[in-house]
C-alpha cells in the first residue's frame, strides 16, 4: 500500500521539524504524534502557548517546542518566519485561515515564494492499493490554459519524486471530443498536443477525457477508445476547483479512499489541511510533505 511504503521508506531518514500555524485541534495533535513516534519529525507549535503545550501533552507528543501567537496573523507569520530563520523545514496549517496562511508564506522573498503558481494536490489510494492525484481541488479557481498547464507540470513533478517515473495524466472534461461549447474540452486538447510536441515533458498528458476513460481500461474497450491513458491515469487534473474538491471529496467520503493533501509549487509543499480532514489524513499528508521535502 502506498502510504505505508511511504511510512518505511521514510523512518530510515533525519527528522523533519514542522512549523504548525494556529497549533489547535485534536487531529492536528494526533497527526503529529503519529509522524513523531514513526522518528521522522518533531514539531514548532505557534498559537495560544499554554494551549498547544496541553494539546500536545494529552496527544503523548515529546519532540515539540512552542512559541506563544496573540492570533491567526502573527500566528502565521511566526511560523513562516520559522521556515525562512532555519527553525524549521515545513510550514503546517493549523487553526487558521489559507488566505491569511498564504499572504505570510508569499508577502515576502522567503523560501517558500518562488514565482510559481500554487496548486493543490490530493493523493488518495483505494481500499485495493490505487493511487490517483487530483489536481486542482483546493487553490485555483477557474485557472486558464496556462495555469492548468503550471498545475500539470507541478503534478507531474510531485509524482515523479514520489516514485512514478512517468505520470499518466488524464485532462477531465464530460467527453473525449473537443467542443467549442465545453471550453474545458478545447484546454484539454492543447495541452495533450503541448505534450505530443515536446513542450511538456516528464509525463503522458491525454484530453480531453471522460472520468470513466480515465480510469477504467473497460470504458476505453467498451468505447473503443484508444490513447496514452486507458484507465491508467496517474492524476486526474479537474477543469476547475469546484470539480477537483467535489471530485477528490466523493473519492474519500462515499467511496472510502483515503490520502492526504498538500500545496505545491511554493519552494517547498505546505501542509494545508481541511478543517474536516481525520488525523489520518493529515498524518498521510505530513508523509507526503516530508517525503517531497527530501527527495528536493
Amino acid at each position: 500500500m502506498f502510504f505505508r511504503k511511504l511510512e518505511s521508506d521514510l523512518r530510515h531518514g533525519p527528522r523533519v521539524r514542522i512549523a504548525v500555524a494556529g497549533a489547535e485541534g485534536e487531529e492536528i495533535f494526533s497527526s503529529l504524534r503519529l509522524s513523531e513516534r514513526l522518528g521522522i519529525s518533531e514539531a514548532l507549535l505557534v498559537g495560544k502557548g499554554a494551549e498547544a503545550r496541553a494539546g500536545a501533552e494529552k496527544a503523548g507528543m515529546e519532540r515539540f517546542m512552542v512559541m506563544a501567537a496573540d492570533d491567526e496573523i502573527s500566528a502565521a507569520q511566526t511560523a513562516v518566519d520559522a521556515i525562512r530563520d532555519g527553525r524549521a523545514d515545513l510550514l503546517m496549517k493549523g487553526k487558521v485561515s489559507t488566505a491569511v496562511l498564504l499572504k505570510a508564506a508569499l508577502g515576502e522573498k522567503t523560501i517558500l515564494s518562488t514565482g510559481r503558481l500554487l496548486s493543490h494536490l490530493a493523493v488518495l489510494e483505494s481500499l485495493n492499493g490505487r493511487v490517483l492525484g487530483i489536481t486542482d481541488g483546493g487553490m485555483n479557481i477557474s485557472p486558464d490554459l496556462e495555469q492548468k498547464r503550471e498545475i500539470l507540470d507541478s503534478a507531474s513533478e510531485a509524482f515523479r519524486r514520489l516514485g512514478v517515473e512517468l505520470p499518466k495524466v488524464a485532462v477531465l472534461a464530460a467527453m473525449e471530443k473537443e467542443n467549442p461549447k465545453i471550453p474545458e474540452s478545447i484546454d484539454a486538447g492543447h495541452l495533450s498536443r503541448l505534450q505530443d510536441s515536446g513542450k511538456i515533458v516528464g509525463c503522458l498528458v491525454e484530453g480531453p477525457m471522460a472520468l470513466d476513460l480515465a480510469v477504467s481500461p473497460e470504458a476505453c474497450r467498451l468505447k473503443g477508445f484508444q490513447g496514452k491513458v486507458m484507465g491508467d491515469a496517474d492524476i486526474l487534473l479537474a477543469p476547475d476547483i469546484s470539480a477537483g474538491n467535489i471530485l477528490a471529496k466523493s473519492m474519500v467520503h462515499l467511496g472510502g479512499w483515503k490520502g492526504g493533501g498538500i500545496v505545491i509549487g511554493a519552494g517547498r509543499p505546505i501542509i494545508l489541511l481541511s478543517r474536516s480532514d481525520t488525523s489520518e489524513e493529515k498524518y498521510n499528508s505530513i508523509l507526503l510533505a516530508i517525503a517531497l521535502f527530501r527527495s528536493s
